[in-house]
Parts: C-alpha cells; structure tokens; sequence
C-alpha cells in the first residue's frame, strides 16, 4: 500500500485521510497468520508537519482461530491501530524513529506486516464467559457440565490431604 504525498506537502498540518483494502498475500510471507488469507482494511491520515510525513491509522482484518480455552473454532476481528513518522533519505539525520522515503510516495507495506506480527494476540476466545475444557474428561464446558470432581488434589501434594484427615480423627 503506497501513499502519495503532494497533498499533504502543499500545506503544513493539512490532514490527508485514507482508506484501503489490500489482501494478506501482498503482505509478503504471512502465511503462518489466520488473518492472512483475509482482506486487511487500513485507515488513517496523513499529515506533513513541516519536516516529516506523519501517518497514523487503524488496521483491521480478521481470521480464524483457535479458542485458547475450549479449542473450538472461532472469527476473530483484529484492530491494531499504528504510527510512523517518514522523513526524505537526505533530511533523516540518522534518526531511528524516522523512516527514510523517496520523498514522492510513502510505502506502508513493511508498517503494515510488522504491526500485525507484532500484535498478533496470545489468546483467543470464543466468548468471553468461556468456561473452556474439563481438565478429567475433556468435555467441553461451554456445551454441558460433566460429572468429574471439581475439586482436584494435585497428586504431588495428596500427602498433605492424609495430614489434615488424620488431625480430623484426633
């Protein structure tokens, strides 16, 4: 996704906005991503601050996966919002946090696949009350409770458990 500047350049502080869909494949190599196979919106503006490009946005898309309580199937919208800062390759100085450009067109295609690598979420649920599986049976608890003991020792400490019965007895 490539942005033009012109418009931003012909007044300091002038907001561009900008909209565009693009699909993961123009991503590069994200196929290990469920978002990939999904279109990706970007929303944003652009703005010229007299030295540098400022460009902030939203990216959104979606994909597949996998509940991380109960491993049911679920669609997951994900909304990552972002900003760089771009400068022309000779007015940069070195500084880091300064992308360097052309100067005619801003390429966001980089931003954009590290911003979701980045934020690609740890865990997914299905909902938020997921009550996920029976750690005995298996049973997914979302569908109907099982009859396995909810209160489970672990084993390493069931010694303890002898302990507090025979001080009972006493």
């Amino acid at each position: 996704m490539k942005l033009q500047v012109e418009q931003a350049k012909e007044q300091i502080g002038r907001i561009v906005p900008f909209l565009c869909t693009t699909s993961g494949n123009d991503l590069g190599d994200v196929s290990a991503f469920p978002w990939s196979r999904h279109d990706i919106t970007i929303s944003g503006e652009l703005r010229y601050d007299g030295q540098h490009y400022v460009v902030n946005g939203t990216i959104t898309t979606n994909g597949q996966y996998e509940c991380s309580r109960c491993l049911t199937d679920t669609n997951y919208t994900h909304t990552v919002p972002f900003e760089e800062i771009f400068g022309v390759t000779h007015s940069n100085n070195g500084d880091d946090d300064i992308i360097s450009f052309d100067g005619e067109e801003i390429d966001l295609t980089e931003t954009i696949r590290e911003t979701l690598i980045i934020n690609e979420p740890s865990q997914v649920l299905c909902q938020d009350d997921c009550k996920g599986l029976c750690v005995q049976c298996g049973a997914d608890q979302n569908v109907s409770p099982c009859s396995c003991e909810s209160f489970v020792v672990d084993p390493r400490l069931a010694v303890l458990r002898t302990l507090l019965k025979e001080e009972n007895d006493d």
